[in-house]
């Protein structure tokens, strides 16, 4: 008795888990089939939005209609999207015309809305959408913002802030720059390309000036993409008034190198004796990119370094002044007095012939006679 009612409790409880399997099964199957749906949903409706806005995206560029189409709110993201895309697309006068689009939609308001919604991807989207309506009034959540512990949220506020008010964010921008180490200096150089090149240059420059050594030098470097020389008087400052670390010394010798400003001159050749070795090597390496003829001395000095990189970029930097030939290298090589100099003027001296030689007409071919 007790042996049968024990396997009907199992029957029991086995036809119960198979009952539950096969309706996890299907509440599984159900909601697949439910996401899918949703999401052809979604697709379809971004398919309509898009064929709606973006001729009139592309219309807005020459003139903004009187009647404008319903924008629902479920439909606003994409549109976000269309307009933020169509926006950094085109410049001047263009621009004007899609804010005034924007702002009759609408679209200023639910920018706001997304700005405080907590969600990190429509934070994005509301804060580039803000920077370029330049909309004045989220200035102090902006400013917040760069206070912000997700980088890349901090690094698109700082930019909507430029867009907003280039010359009000700036005395903002160069404290904060200085201080996050998680800020790439690419970055911060991309950031300004909507103010000017020289503006950038001259605001990095200040903030590197502010920066603990390792985020100065990192700023510094990076300074020669903007192809600006209105970052070079605060470093000279920098370099006139205090004793900055070797790491932001090496990098302004660099700077001052791929800037080659003859004001710089006297501050490169001041350092090629410097005690630290990658401080000898920037000198160097700038001596050979704005040097004069009496410099040579100067550089076929380093190639008795005790450390083989400086050895290296001097023999390079010797290769690549403007004056210097084939003819004189060898010359200069077979003056040198150690083998460790030979040794390193060797390759580029070779090098040099090799282009002599690619330089040299070559004679025509012969004819045949008959």
């Amino acid at each position: 008795m007790l042996a049968l009612n024990h396997s009907d409790l199992t029957l029991r409880v086995g036809s119960i888990a198979v009952l539950c399997i096969y309706s996890a099964v299907v509440l599984l199957l159900a909601g697949i089939l439910l996401l899918r749906f949703i999401r052809l949903a979604k697709e379809r409706r971004r398919r309509n939005v898009t064929e709606i806005w973006r001729p009139l995206l592309a219309q807005c560029v020459v003139e903004v209609p009187e009647t404008l189409p319903a924008l629902k709110s479920r439909d606003h993201l994409v549109f976000l999207y269309l307009w933020n895309h169509c926006y950094e697309s085109v410049r001047g006068d263009a621009r004007t015309l899609l804010n005034e689009l924007a702002r009759r939609t609408k679209t200023d308001q639910f920018a706001k809305e997304l700005l405080r919604s907590g969600r990190l991807r429509r934070q994005l989207l509301a804060i580039v959408t803000l920077g370029h309506l330049q909309e004045r009034s989220v200035w102090n959540e902006l400013e917040g913002t760069l206070q912000a512990d997700n980088a890349f949220l901090s690094l698109v506020a700082a930019k909507a802030l430029l867009n907003i008010d280039a010359q009000a964010a700036i005395p903002l921008l160069i404290p904060v720059i200085s201080r996050r180490k998680d800020w790439s200096p690419l970055k911060v150089v991309a950031m300004f390309e909507a103010v000017g090149a020289d503006l950038a240059a001259e605001t990095i420059a200040k903030a590197a000036c502010l920066a603990a050594p390792e985020i100065g030098a990192r700023l510094i470097r990076h300074l020669a993409a903007t192809q600006s020389q209105y970052g070079l008087p605060p470093l000279r400052a920098l370099l006139r008034e205090n004793s900055p670390s070797d790491d932001v010394l090496a990098a302004c010798l660099f700077l001052f190198g791929e800037c080659s400003d003859p004001r710089d001159m006297a501050t490169v050749r001041a350092h090629m004796s410097h005690p630290t070795w990658y401080v000898r090597l920037q000198a160097a390496s700038a001596l050979g990119k704005m040097g004069v003829e009496e410099d040579e001395a100067l550089l076929i000095g380093l190639l008795d370094d005790e450390h083989w990189w400086v050895r290296y970029r001097a023999a390079e930097a010797l290769s690549n002044l403007p004056w210097m030939t084939a003819d004189k290298m060898t010359r200069l090589c077979g003056a040198l007095s150690t083998i460790e100099a030979h040794e390193h003027m060797l390759p580029f001296m070779a090098q040099s012939n090799v282009r002599k030689a690619d330089s040299l007409p070559t004679a025509p071919p012969e004819r045949d006679t008959l």
